[in-house]
């Protein structure tokens, strides 16, 4: 029997999707916005709403960004804007499915 505790499935195998925050800290921003952005527009589809906000005092900027996609795709965007130089992030994602949609 397949476990779907982190991965659940619609009928069909379908990965069902999931909601969330992906929170990015930029420390650079003029060396590393041109690759942010990018992959941004990469993954766009998965974006529902993004803000950017400067926190000049610390030398940062701050994205966040609400998403909705499977488990796996929405790692893979978080792992590779973390994978950039001077570029962190972290991913919240809400416990359950996306409301509206069917339970598995």
């Amino acid at each position: 029997m397949k476990d779907t505790s982190e991965h659940p499935e619609q009928p069909g195998g379908e990965a069902l999707a999931r909601m969330g925050i992906l929170a990015v800290a930029v420390k650079n921003r003029t060396e590393a916005a041109e690759a942010v952005n990018r992959l941004i527009s990469e993954y766009g589809e998965m974006v529902i709403g993004r803000i950017g906000v400067p926190y000049r005092q610390k030398g940062l900027s701050v994205i966040a960004m609400i998403v909705e996609g499977s488990t796996d795709a929405l790692g893979a965007f978080s792992g590779k804007l973390g994978m950039l130089p001077a570029v962190k992030s972290k991913m919240v994602l809400f416990d359950t499915t996306v409301p509206g949609q069917p339970d598995a």
